[in-house]
């Protein structure tokens, strides 16, 4: 059974929200797969300095967010549904930012995960706002969609190879752990 991806005929705005799901779905995967067993033994931050995550700057970029947002309603008011997708990508960044920055207070490495998942998830959302916003209301403006395309795609790319970083410490941990057991 093949998929034809070309009979979906979605808008770029439901393919950048296919996107951020997607986004979402590989990193939850890749945590209770791999990073279950070491989210367990080392529940508390304490231990290993795993990554840094700031609430200020997730709560600053949520205030962007919201500022976007407001602006982008304020531009349409008559003509709120033109400005629909626009919202919700803003809307989307705030509500992931705001969550972001209340994991992130959590000491356990579970709750930083997903603090880090959000923070990225919310950083995305801003581009694919903007990214929408430039092609439906300044189609010609050529280099501000080339340089939001750019910036989630090098993003995306970028968050692979996180995503594959992930993938391999957390094996390397497992083969530690099974070789401590053995001996």
């Amino acid at each position: 059974m093949q998929i034809d991806l070309s009979s979906l005929n979605l808008s770029l705005e439901q393919w950048l929200l296919v996107l951020l799901f997607a986004y979402i779905l590989a990193f939850v995967l890749l945590g209770l797969t791999k990073g279950r067993k070491y989210f367990k033994l080392y529940s508390s931050g304490k231990e290993v300095e795993y990554f840094f995550h700031s609430v200020n700057v997730t709560l600053t970029l949520a205030g962007l967010s919201v500022t976007s947002l407001a602006l982008f309603i304020g531009l349409g008011i008559e003509n709120l549904q033109r400005f629909s997708s626009i919202i919700l990508f803003f809307s989307i960044s705030f509500v992931v930012l705001a969550l972001s920055s209340n994991f992130a207070r959590f000491p356990r490495r579970f709750y930083t995960f997903i603090a880090d998942l959000f923070a990225d998830v919310g950083v995305l959302a801003i581009g694919c706002g903007f990214l929408v916003f430039f092609v439906n209301e300044l189609p010609l403006s050529y280099g501000l969609i080339l340089t939001y395309g750019l910036f989630i795609t090098v993003f995306i790319l970028l968050s692979g190879l996180d995503l594959y970083k992930y993938y391999k410490y957390w094996s390397l941990f497992e083969v530690e752990k099974t070789e401590k057991s053995t001996v």
